[in-house]
Formats: C-alpha cells, sequence, structure tokens
C-alpha cells in the first residue's frame, strides 16, 4: 500500500492548471487575501518551516486551505452512489435526523432514503437525484448553522 503526501499548495495548483478554479475563485471562496493566497501557491514561505513569522496563514486559513485542497483534489473521485451514502450517513449518524425526517424535508418516500442508505443504485434514478441534490443542501445549512 502506497501512502501518498498532499501538499495543499500543489493539490490546489494542479486544479488550477486544469482548469477547475482560478486564483481569483481560490480567494473568494476563502476570503483569504490575494496576495497571501498568491504567495501560498507560489509556495513562497511554508507554515510548516520554523521560525517563519510572521506566518503566511494563520492556523484557521490554513485548515480551511488543506481541507478544501483534499475536497476538489480528491474528493471528487469519489463515486456518486458513495456520496450520497454518505451524506445520508452523515445526516442520519452526526445530525440525529430519521430516515422520516429526510423524506419529509426532501420530498420522497421513506423507502428511497432507507434503501439508499443501504444500496443507493437500487433507488430509481428521479428519486436519487432528488435525494442527492436536496441532501447536499440539507449538509450546507447544517454547516453554517453550526458554530464556527
Amino acid at each position: 500500500m502506497t501512502i501518498e503526501a498532499h501538499i495543499p499548495s500543489e493539490d490546489l495548483q494542479a486544479v488550477i492548471a486544469a482548469g477547475g478554479l482560478s486564483e481569483d475563485a481560490l480567494q473568494a471562496i476563502t476570503r483569504i487575501p490575494a496576495e497571501s493566497m498568491a504567495r501560498f501557491l507560489r509556495g513562497d514561505v511554508s507554515n510548516s518551516q520554523p521560525g517563519a513569522w510572521p506566518p503566511l496563514l494563520t492556523s484557521e486559513e490554513s485548515r480551511r486551505v488543506a481541507l478544501l485542497s483534499a475536497h476538489l483534489s480528491e474528493g471528487l473521485s469519489i463515486d456518486d452512489n458513495e456520496r450520497l451514502q454518505g451524506i445520508l450517513e452523515s445526516l442520519t449518524i452526526e445530525c440525529h435526523l430519521t430516515p422520516e425526517n429526510i423524506a419529509q424535508l426532501v420530498d420522497v418516500d421513506v423507502e428511497h432514503v432507507e434503501r439508499a442508505l443501504l444500496d443507493p443504485p437500487a433507488v430509481p434514478l428521479d428519486a436519487r437525484y432528488r435525494l442527492a441534490l436536496r441532501t447536499s443542501y440539507i449538509v450546507n445549512a447544517v454547516n453554517q448553522a453550526r458554530p464556527h
């Protein structure tokens, strides 16, 4: 088994080079000043360098950029059915929503939610599509409601 290290600045540079994101969009998403983001992407100063002061990014900014980098460089390769199942598991386990709650919010039969938790491809495509879109919206709402 090979473990591959991910360097957020390099991963984000690759996403930008492939046309998946621009530096302007990255700055708008992270709200990190453009000059700091440009320096980060160039690798001017590493936050891990001992004695580097002031740090290029705060620890909070570094955490957010690393998460975004992982989501954009690796997370999009996750199978859509696995992603839907993961979203539903997150809503039921972490948020304590029941399949009935989700069905009501999403406007699908509870059987579709229960089936998608076990075997997403077994759910009719139109219901799976609705589940995917609307549960993604619910996850976004939950994240906005949580303290930062």
